[in-house]
């Protein structure tokens, strides 16, 4: 049944029995427009896209999930299976599990990546692309602030507070202006227990794998030679460092059928509900 948010609720069982959390915007009956599937970042989850989703459904499906270990996944007991090559597995399930296929990808940081990564993977899925701040190359040291936040997860008393922690991690990337502004964006990605408590809308072992790979720069253009074959729109943040200026040109360079578009005061990442974004994305969208 739909729920007055204009999405249905599911649940997808991954191939090890992780029970996964779906957000299905049905869009109009006879709408023949491919369905966009919003794979998340790190930390993020299926509330990110709530707003842009509930846009989109007016003209197509719209599926969003919580990757395991956010938001109403389920908590994996295997930190190991934070990887990317999980969460790819776990977007075929659900795909399969909801009889989906040429999907439009909108990945935003991590979720790019894995939308690059389906390309390789799982070609008969993907239509179009959309990375949203992140690339083929990701070095480690511009993530350093994200994984600072998740090390230490916080217990806070009330919603106020939450936005005030969220402020404190990203408030020179993200252009928020009152208190209220960052409660509000608190409530995307923490949650109040039981107890009373506010605390991350994930499970805090996703950071064990990232402390554990010593890797510096993490090498992705493997995956990259696939998305050539699709149509790509690549969004940035113009003050992010994550997806810098010269990377985005290289990655123009080597691809035949890219677009991009620049956000204007925004680092990592832009939540695509900017102007320039969301122009960009109508734009792109109505060719498929």
């Amino acid at each position: 049944m739909i729920n007055e948010d204009g999405f249905i609720e599911r649940r997808v069982l991954s191939n090890d029995g992780i029970s996964l959390y779906v957000r299905d915007y049905p869009g109009p009956e006879t709408e023949a427009k491919s369905p966009i599937l919003c794979l998340g970042g790190l930390t993020r989850n299926s509330k990110d896209f709530a707003g842009l989703a509930k846009y989109w459904s007016r003209y197509r499906r719209v599926i969003c999930p919580d990757k395991r270990g956010r938001g109403r996944s389920q908590y994996d007991p295997k930190w190991q299976n934070y990887n990317p090559q999980v969460y790819v597995e776990d977007a075929r399930h659900i795909l399969c599990a909801l009889g989906l296929h040429q999907v439009v990808v909108v990945g935003t940081s991590l979720g790019g990546i894995l939308g690059m990564a389906m390309g390789t993977a799982l070609p008969g899925f993907i239509k179009a692309l959309v990375m949203n701040d992140i690339g083929p190359e990701v070095r480690t040291d511009t993530l350093n602030a994200i994984i600072d936040y998740m090390k230490e997860p916080p217990e806070l008393n009330t919603w106020d507070e939450a936005g005030e922690h969220a402020r404190a991690a990203f408030g020179s990337q993200i252009p928020l202006e009152t208190s209220a502004d960052w409660t509000r964006a608190a409530r995307l990605s923490y949650i109040q227990r039981s107890d009373g408590k506010i605390v991350f809308d994930f499970d805090p072992n996703i950071v064990k794998p990232i402390l554990k790979d010593e890797t510096k720069v993490h090498n992705l253009w493997h995956f990259w030679g696939a998305t050539k074959r699709l149509p790509l729109l690549v969004i940035r943040g113009a003050k992010s460092d994550i997806l810098d200026a010269v990377q985005l040109q290289k990655m123009h360079d080597s691809h035949p059928n890219m677009k991009s578009v620049l956000v204007a005061g925004v680092g990592h990442a832009p939540s695509m509900a900017e102007p320039e974004a969301l122009g960009a994305l109508n734009e792109f969208f109505d060719e498929y």
